[in-house]
């Protein structure tokens, strides 16, 4: 009983976390000029990319967790602690593509 209510504040903090890394690949794509070719700038956006679904996955997590707070089942259970292991992996995922992106230009 006590784990989707964990799951549910752990994906939101998560969710939370990813949004610093998106901050930093925004913060490095708009030190750039305005007239730099889209190469310059394209691994900004794919990170961007990667990022944002990541953060949107923990949106559903936390959604999940939510149904399950209001109806409480099995198979929301299960799949809110299955996708809370996904966003794990997103988040280290778009921790690594961050760096990639803003220190290793």
């Amino acid at each position: 009983m006590d784990v989707v209510p964990a799951v549910f504040g752990a994906a939101a903090g998560l969710a939370g976390l990813i949004l610093v890394f998106l901050g930093a690949s925004v913060a490095a794509f708009q030190s750039y000029a305005g007239d730099v070719p889209a190469a310059a700038t394209g691994r900004f956006r794919r990170a961007a990319l990667w990022i944002l679904g990541a953060f949107l996955l923990g949106l559903v997590v936390v959604a999940l967790a939510f149904a399950w707070l209001l109806s409480p089942g099995r198979a929301l259970r299960d799949a809110a602690v299955v996708l809370f292991a996904v966003e794990l992996a997103a988040t280290a995922l778009a921790a690594v593509i961050t760096a990639r992106a803003v220190l290793w230009r």
